[in-house]
Formats: structure tokens, sequence, C-alpha cells
């Protein structure tokens, strides 16, 4: 298994780069933990098949999906959306975050859809215009909103409990349905991805979401500390969701620290909160792996503590 996954970072790596000058180029890390199956019933009385399909999104941009090996279609469950990095696939990008071996701990319906493809054959979201769609040419919320709403309809998902996970330009893409589709998202996790550099382009937001930044302090693709003019850094990201939730940003909360990454000497990931003030059920959260990169090789602990954190909010 060990050898598996080192072979898709390596993928991920070759196929989105480590370059420094690459501005919004971005590339795409468990068992056990505690649960996140929600309540019993339907949706407004729906019945679902204890059989469902597992694709979904129609011909021309299939998405695939995973359950529960012993789903339970009378029980509504959370929703988990996984958006690849440029250049991965969906498969190839929760394979990578080990995300497959908790929807049966955790009792979740996870789904993993692919971008577009450019002319150079690399798959993309069109998160901003620095990362990863410079002519604006691909609508992927009104596409991720409906894979969303086929879901919906298609399995028995719990509304309240519907979460993304992204990235790089998976990160960018998840930021920005927080900003246009919010009343869809309940709260995401971004890993090493940014948002728009204008805040004002963070439109409409009509209804707060929970957001968690994870961000590599030696990240060359999408620095921390942002690019100038292209899209902020991890602290300034971080804060912009928290003060749109409420939440005081002046006396954020120490959580100490965590080890998601083996190679790295001692607990490397410091964990800031931002809690304070904030709307009811809305919080932020940022993690800085400290001397990570772009493409982290994480232990298990990382979809451990990350599906932790979503399924931990809800609406």
């Amino acid at each position: 298994m060990k050898n598996l996954i080192t072979l898709v970072v390596l993928a991920i790596v070759l196929g989105c780069g480590d370059d420094d000058s690459v501005a919004g180029t971005a590339g795409s890390g468990g068992a056990g933990g505690a649960g996140g199956a929600g309540g019993a019933g339907g949706t407004g009385g729906q019945e679902f098949s204890a059989d469902p399909p597992l694709v979904i999104g129609g011909d021309e941009r299939p998405a695939e999906v995973d359950i529960p090996t012993d789903y339970d279609p009378t029980v509504a469950h959370p929703l988990v959306m996984v958006l690849h990095g440029f250049g991965a696939n969906g498969r190839l990008e929760t394979g990578y975050m080990q995300l497959f071996n908790f929807v049966d701990a955790k009792q979740f319906v996870l789904v993993f859809p692919d971008g577009t493809l450019n002319d150079q054959g690399d798959r993309f979201w069109n998160g901003t215009a620095a990362c990863c769609d410079p002519t604006d040419s691909v609508d992927d919320v009104s596409y991720l909103s409906g894979l969303i709403e086929e879901a919906t309809q298609t399995y028995n998902i719990d509304p309240t409990r519907v979460y993304l996970i992204g990235h790089s330009n998976g990160g960018f893409m998840s930021f920005r349905m927080a900003c246009e589709a919010s009343e869809l998202i309940t709260a995401i996790v971004s890993l090493a991805g940014s948002t728009f550099d204008d805040p004002a382009d963070c439109a409409p937001a009509t209804v707060p979401v929970s957001v968690l930044a994870v961000h590599g302090t030696l990240d060359a693709t999408i620095p921390y500390d942002g690019r100038p003019d292209l899209y902020p850094g991890a602290i300034e990201t971080t804060e912009r969701f928290a003060s749109a939730g409420g939440c005081d940003t002046g006396s954020p909360t120490d959580e100490g620290s965590v080890d998601l990454v083996p190679s790295l000497e001692g607990a490397e990931t410091d964990k800031l909160a931002y809690s304070t003030g904030c709307d009811d059920g809305i919080d932020a959260a940022l993690w800085t792996i400290n001397d990570g990169g772009h493409t982290p090789f994480f232990s298990t602990e990382f979809a451990d503590m990350t599906t932790d954190w979503l399924f931990g909010h809800s609406r």
C-alpha cells in the first residue's frame, strides 16, 4: 500500500510540477475515526435505492461515486466532494488523500469528479483567472452545483452536511463554490489553495461557509504568502472567510500542533482556529504545515482529521 501511495504522489508531482515560476497551475494523502453518518429518514419522504448507480453527471462529464459497502438508503449521509489539483483527476486525488479508506468507517457518500481537459491535455477547474482558467471558459460552479443536486436525488444525503475538499486548483475551486454556491455548501477544506485576489469577486456568498485552509510554508507552486495581484496568502484567505462568518480575526485560538507528514520532524502542523464571535455554526481554521511543500506525503491522520473537522459542521 505504501508503494502504491508513493506512485500516486509521484504521478501528481510529475503531472503538476512544483515550479516556483508557475503562478497559477497546481497539483493535487487514512483508516478509522469518528463516524459521520446522518440521521434516519429520506429527503422530503423520497425513497432511495439500496443499489444506486456509482456514476452521476451524465455522459458529457460523468463523476464517480463511492458509498459505504453497507449503504442504508433509509439513513441520511454526509456528502463529501473531492476536487483534484491541476493535471490530476478525481480518482487519483482521492487516493492520494486516502479518503476511500474512511467511507465505511465514517459512513459518507464520496463524489470525485474530473475537471475539463485543456489544449495540453491537463484537467483543470475554473477556480479563478489565476488558477486555472484565465479565459473563464468553463462554468464549473454550475456543473458542481448540478452534481450536488443530482447526488441528493440519487442517494440519501443530508442537505445540511455537504462538504468540499480540494487540492491546489481544486482548493481554489472549493473557495469559489463557497463564494458563489454558498447556499449548497456547509464547509470546505482547501489544501494548498487560495481564492480571488479581489475580495469583491467573492460574490454573492449569501450564506457563510466554514473553511479550513491547510498550507505548507515551503509550497513553491501556490506560495503560503500568496502572489501579489494574483491571489492572497493562506492567512489572508482564511481571515476573509472568517470575517464573512462574523468571526473575530483578532483573537484566533492556538489549538496546538499535530503530525500529519511523517517525513517532517515532530508535530509539524500548527492549528489555528477562528471561532470567537462567529455566526452560529460557522468558524474558520488554518493549519500551517511548517516546511511542507505543495504535495505533502500525508499519513492517514490527514484524511481522518480533515473529515472529522468537516463533519463537525452542519446547518
